[in-house]
């Protein structure tokens, strides 16, 4: 499997700019979710979810804009979900990827429930969707040095920790275009080490 842009949209556009963001921030900017992006579409095709490709692109790219601190937080991902009613440029643009207004429930939902603790009930509507961007988010926490595995909802996300590292430490902030061609160049070399 390689690392693919499932997004109709070139790579300068998947990820969101520093203008973007409430608050600038070495944790939770445009490094972390770029990262998570990545993780994002890794989990679409390790779990057959290639039917939320633009719902979780949405939510991913939506989830931390709205932080105005790098403390604990569990508003701004409801913060981050209003901004896709309220800023008509940001839902253009997100539709320009995919996200049509029939996504808008699903991806308000799980940004707002990407940063609570608590899960979304099995029968939430929105389950699968949220469960993905949780996982993304998570295994990115190996920035922060606290991932724990257990936490994760997808054997599939268990199994990426390894290369969740991989991506943090031979990264860094670049054009988008040369961060993916380094994340792809990285997934290859894992998978190829992995056999």
């Amino acid at each position: 499997m390689e690392l693919a842009n499932p997004i109709p949209l070139p790579l300068a556009d998947v990820f969101p700019p520093q203008a973007r963001f409430a608050h600038e921030s070495r944790y939770h900017g445009p490094a972390h979710v770029a990262r998570v992006m990545i993780h994002a579409f890794l989990l679409l095709e390790l779990t057959d979810s290639a039917d939320l490709a633009a719902p979780l692109w949405g939510s991913v790219y939506l989830h931390d804009l709205a932080r105005t601190h790098d403390g604990v937080c569990q508003r701004h991902g409801a913060d981050a979900a209003r901004l896709l009613a309220s800023d008509p440029d940001l839902a253009a643009h997100l539709a320009r990827g995919g996200v049509t207004k029939a996504d808008h429930e699903g991806v308000a939902a799980a940004v707002t429930l990407h940063s609570v603790r608590q899960e979304p009930a099995p029968d939430h509507p929105h389950v699968r969707l949220t469960r993905l961007l949780k996982d993304a988010d998570g295994l990115d926490r190996v920035r922060l040095f606290d991932l724990d595995p257990r936490y994760l909802r997808h054997d599939a996300a268990r199994k990426l920790v390894p290369f969740a590292q991989i991506l943090h430490d031979g990264t860094w902030p670049q054009e988008p275009e040369a961060f993916f061609a380094e994340a792809g160049r990285l997934w290859d070399e894992f998978r190829l080490n992995r056999c």
